[in-house]
């Protein structure tokens, strides 16, 4: 293969998307690249559209208008889009219909679990729970996801992210117990249960005497082990982290008696149980895996869906089709890969093989910022990549500059990891700073937090913030490029984990500073558990559990008092699903419940959508929750999370939409508790100035002023014991993915941390290698987040565990002044602004929240207000007065009898007119007009020839008035008005003279002469909107106006006022 790759390295901040920009401009301005030719996948669709207006808006400056207007047949977009694009291409050759049925991420995610939960049903899952029970992988002890389920996801993912077929996985149980196996002592052969059985019926007696002679706390709680063990043991169902747990006696004063059981459980390691456990388990989660991708295909297929990876492993097969390889190899002058560090194995492979037919290849990523190895990205085989570059005749290129961080900052940042990253030489680590410093300012801050728990550290923490806002510190306005003082929105606080997020935003929230987090919970928030009631009400007049939740969150009563009138109401005899929906003696209804009965006839010709708003709109939820609290901010966010259940519920009718499944109201709910068991019912994130609140690996990115760092003393934790994908041969460019292997060594002893058997295989070099690899990633992680700041860089420490592992990775710890000093020094010069704050939990502040109580709502009506329709007839207004001036006779009066349909004999006229006058090169003749009558059904009502003579009559009346005059027929009009309704209708003719108009229309009326008056006082609103429409329009005056009668023979000259 030999590519002509050319690598980017982009360090954060480096003006990345700038040079993509000014790369792909050069090469469409120099004719070397057409824009049809160009091939360019971003991360996000937001970063697409901003390269593509980026190179348009610079043509259009340019006044390349053409190329400009070209750009937009460039491949410009996500991976899954330019695959897709490919794929609907290439359909034939890839034996797929040309139009594709794509599932998003979340319909995707949903078929998975439900092909998961299929297979789990089917498969031998008492088998498989026994062992993960005895293998404390049943349970997780935070209420999430138990371990081997969410083992078993990760394992179905790695799959598919590597190109790994079903059967191939499936015989990787037998292999990964092998492999973890042989690091095991062998089994032994003597019967270790009875071993350990006999020494703990040999220790309870004596340690029971122990406990009766003297009770302690430490013997009491060993000794409930001790019986607990033999129980479980008796029954075999003692799980391996308990015989780990045995290990260890707590009590010093019986640890005599306990020897016997530390010295039989210390033989677990070789406990011919524990092995077979071992092989079985993940030779049935390898299984489970391998059907599990079976039943997911089955599942498309039946619903002829792909999905993003499907169009990624197709693409990539596709791409060695000769008519394939030989089309792009003639059509592809530039690939453009942005984010290359972040690709998945198989995107890697598949940009690997578009390379080869592209002219011109360019990639761009910053291996610093390799983060998500969680997902399943290899850094290992980026690396291997840009280390094969030479092979390929590949270069690489290294953005020097920062633009986004002030000099104190970037300096102190490659200080810090200049010699940090194994493979990289400094020059391509260090940047060079662009900015202009901001003097007087603080650069690096290092808050120590006090607090014996993590609730009064919060409590600390949010002290800081206060602090703060309230000290007047100054930062660079990003828009202004001027000096102001910093606010809530300018600072970001990072977290190593979501549960970590919460209860830093909450500690906020309790010192009355506005937080927003991009967190799971949405569900729980008090306005959605509103929300969700009415709807679950509305679609269930027996949820009575709604009904108590509505009466409670709506009108903030007490239990005590709703619960009473609720029994009196049943005591009376009364419906229980009608409690609070009508009234009865005694019994007020409650309005929301009201106005749900009246809605729920409705509810079944509603989309679920609809329902919602219909339901949020008309039980006046929004003016409630608003007055809930008094800061507006905090209303904002109420608000966006009720637009928010508006979205899923938009969200959930698109999935339907994709699934080909029907939309209902109970679809949506059990949608919704779907969306909440998964965690993916994420809180809106309205504008607000509110401090963020996310974790380090969210941050990636984006940046802010402010950034405070948290958790820098965490241990870092390698994924030795966990499920990850890794190459059993060198890597061989031509075959990315050529042996990969999917590695899943299972943590048998739940929470037990000092385990002897785990504690040996770290210390091999298969545990060095994974521990080295998580400490250079978590390296990596604290480059990220420490490359967010734009103006100040806040290390908020726990003073008591001042450094920790992460931190003391790249001796951050060691460098950080100890004193009081307030500048750091580093050694190229640079004194880097610093100071430190000892904060403690006190008295929180409600100063933020002040000033803001002033909320208010819109003004509750009780009849629905009377809105003006948007559009407006001419023929409809009123107001305008009327004076007749002049009166001419035109032709004879028509007799139209006693016509049925005035209205249908006035169209006729009016359409014989206007033909008539449209085309004065061929009048219309007694044929024409008799059939124009005809096809309106008029024939009946009026004399063709009489109408014949009347049109003659009218155009030689006009032709004699105003002989150079020019004639149009139905000139449509339209006009804004003050108040923003639209006055649209059509002119039945105008005459366009030298100097001005002339406006004439039609009345079909037999009236006499006596009735005229009336008839022009009628119409006067709608000669005077045409009037002023006519004159806004044109700039030039309306200088007569004529109501034309033919069935009366006149022609009458009126003046509106």
């Amino acid at each position: 293969m030999s590519a002509h790759i050319r690598f980017i390295s982009a360090g954060a901040g480096s003006g990345k998307t700038y040079r993509l920009t000014e790369l792909l401009l050069a090469e469409l301005q120099a004719g070397r690249v057409r824009p049809a030719g160009v091939l360019a996948t971003t991360f996000t669709k937001r970063a697409a559209t901003e390269l593509r207006e980026r190179v348009r808006g610079f043509l259009i400056s340019q006044g390349e208008f053409t190329r400009a207007d070209a750009v937009g047949s460039a491949r410009i977009g996500t991976v899954n889009s330019v695959c897709g694009s490919l794929l609907q291409r290439f359909a034939f050759e890839a034996g797929l219909p040309t139009e594709q049925r794509v599932l998003d991420e979340a319909r995707a995610g949903q078929l998975l679990r439900e092909a998961i939960d299929t297979v789990i049903e089917g498969h031998t899952l008492s088998e498989l729970l026994q062992v993960a029970r005895r293998l404390s992988l049943d349970a997780d002890p935070r209420g999430g996801k138990p371990p081997w389920q969410d083992a078993l996801g990760k394992l179905v993912d790695q799959a598919r992210a590597n190109a790994i077929d079903a059967e191939l996985l499936r015989g990787f149980g037998t292999a990964n117990a092998d492999n973890l196996l042989a690091h095991f002592p062998a089994p032994a052969k003597m019967d270790l249960d009875a071993r350990l059985a006999a020494a703990l019926a040999a220790a309870i007696p004596g340690v029971t005497q122990s406990l009766q002679d003297n009770a302690q706390k430490n013997t009491k709680e060993y000794l409930d082990l001790l019986v607990s063990a033999q129980r479980d043991l008796a029954q075999h169902t003692l799980a391996w982290s308990a015989w780990n747990k045995l290990t260890v006696c707590g009590s010093a004063k019986v640890k005599t008696l306990a020897e016997p059981v530390m010295e039989a459980a210390a033989m677990l390691a070789s406990h011919a149980g524990l092995h077979a456990d071992l092989r079985s388990y993940l030779k049935l989660m390898f299984a489970l895996a391998a059907d599990t991708l079976d039943a997911y295909a089955s599942a498309k297929r039946q619903i002829g869906a792909l999905d993003f990876t499907d169009q990624e492993r197709l693409l990539l097969d596709v791409l060695d089709h000769p008519f394939v390889a030989s089309t792009l190899g003639d059509e592809l002058d530039l690939l453009m890969v942005d984010e290359f560090q972040d690709t998945s194995p198989i995107q890697l492979a598949l940009f690997l093989k578009l390379a080869c037919y592209a002219r011109q290849v360019v990639w761009v990523g910053d291996i610093k910022q390799a983060i998500y190895g969680f997902r399943g990205s290899d850094t290992a085989l980026m690396r291997s990549v840009i280390e094969a570059l030479p092979k390929l005749d590949g270069t690489k290129e290294v953005l020097a500059h920062s633009w986004r961080s002030r000099p104190a900052l970037v300096e102190f940042v490659n200080h810090v990891f200049a010699t940090r990253f194994e493979g990289l030489a400094a020059s391509e680590v260090t940047l060079t700073a662009k900015r202009l410093e901001t003097d007087g300012t603080v650069a690096i801050a290092d808050w120590l937090i006090e607090g014996n728990n993590a609730e009064t550290r919060n409590q600390a923490l949010a002290a800081g913030i206060q602090r703060l806002l309230s000290s007047g510190s100054q930062i660079m306005d990003p828009k202004s490029e001027q000096l102001r003082s910093v606010h809530a929105a300018d600072i970001a606080i990072l977290a190593r984990a979501n549960d970590t997020v919460k209860d830093i935003a909450a500690a906020l929230g309790a010192a009355g500073i506005a937080s927003a987090t991009q967190q799971p919970g949405l569900l729980g928030e008090p306005e959605v558990v509103l929300a969700l009631a009415c709807i679950r009400r509305l679609n269930d007049d027996g949820d009575t559990l709604a009904t108590a939740e509505i009466v409670s969150l709506a009108d903030c009563a007490e239990p005590e008092t709703w619960i009473v009138d609720r029994l009196e109401w049943l005591a009376a005899g009364e419906a229980h699903g009608e409690w609070k929906e009508r009234a009865i003696a005694g019994h007020e209804p409650q309005v929301i419940l009201e106005t749900l009965r009246s809605l729920r006839d409705q509810a079944a010709v509603l989309t679920p959508r609809e329902a919602v708003e219909l339901v949020i709109a008309r039980c006046g939820l929004a003016r409630r929750v608003v007055q809930w609290q008094q800061g507006a901010d905090r209303a904002r966010v109420r608000l966006a999370n009720l637009d928010r259940v508006i979205g899923l519920a938009q969200q959930y009718e698109d999935e339907c939409i994709s699934g080909r499944d029907a939309a209902s109201l109970s679809g949506l709910l059990l949608w919704l508790q779907d969306l909440q068991a998964n965690e993916l019912d994420t809180k809106a994130l309205p504008a607000v100035d509110a401090v963020q609140v996310m974790t380090h690996h969210a941050a990636k990115g984006l940046e802010w002023p402010v950034v405070v760092l948290c958790d820098l003393a965490s241990d870092v934790r390698d994924r030795l014991w966990g499920v990850q994908t890794e190459s059993l041969a060198a890597f061989d460019v031509d075959r990315p993915l050529h042996r990969r292997f999917v590695r899943y060594w299972p943590w048998a002893f739940g929470a037990q941390k000092k385990v002897t058997i785990a504690d040996e295989i770290a210390s091999l070099p298969v545990g060095q290698a994974a521990h080295a690899d998580a400490a250079e990633e978590n390296k990596r992680l604290l480059y990220v987040s420490m490359t967010r700041a734009r103006d100040l860089l806040v290390f908020a420490r726990q003073a008591k565990k001042q450094t920790g592992e992460w931190m003391d990775s790249v001796a951050l710890g060691d460098i950080l002044p100890k004193g009081d000093q307030s500048i750091i020094a580093l050694p190229g010069g640079t004194d880097v602004p610093f100071e430190r704050w000892e904060l403690a939990a006190g008295v929180l502040s409600e100063a933020a929240d002040a000033g803001e109580n002033d909320l208010s709502w819109f003004e509750h009506v009780d009849k629905p207000l009377v809105r003006p329709p948007l559009k407006v007839s001419p023929s409809s207004l009123t107001g305008a007065t009327a004076r007749i001036v002049e009166t001419v006779p035109i032709g004879r009066r028509i007799d139209t009898g006693s016509s049925d349909d005035r209205s249908r004999l006035g169209e006729a006229i009016h359409a014989c007119i206007a033909a008539d006058l449209a085309t004065p090169l061929r009048p219309l003749d007694l044929t024409d007009v008799a059939a124009i009558l005809k096809r309106m059904q008029a024939a009946d009502g009026i004399d063709a020839a009489a109408l014949r003579h009347q049109l003659d009559a009218l155009r030689s009346w006009l032709a004699t008035r105003w002989p150079d005059a020019i004639p149009v027929v139905e000139l449509p009009v339209a006009r804004a008005t003050s108040d923003g309704q639209y006055v649209q209708g059509r002119t039945d003719l105008v005459l366009r003279t030298s100097t001005g108009w002339i406006l004439m229309d039609h009345k079909s009326t037999p009236q006499g002469r006596d009735q005229w008056g009336d008839l022009a006082a009628t119409y006067a609103g709608q000669l005077a909107a045409y009037r002023d429409v006519l004159q806004a329009a044109s700039g030039l005056p309306v200088e007569e106006m004529w109501l034309i009668l033919p069935v009366a023979a006149a022609a009458l000259r009126v003046e509106v006022g």
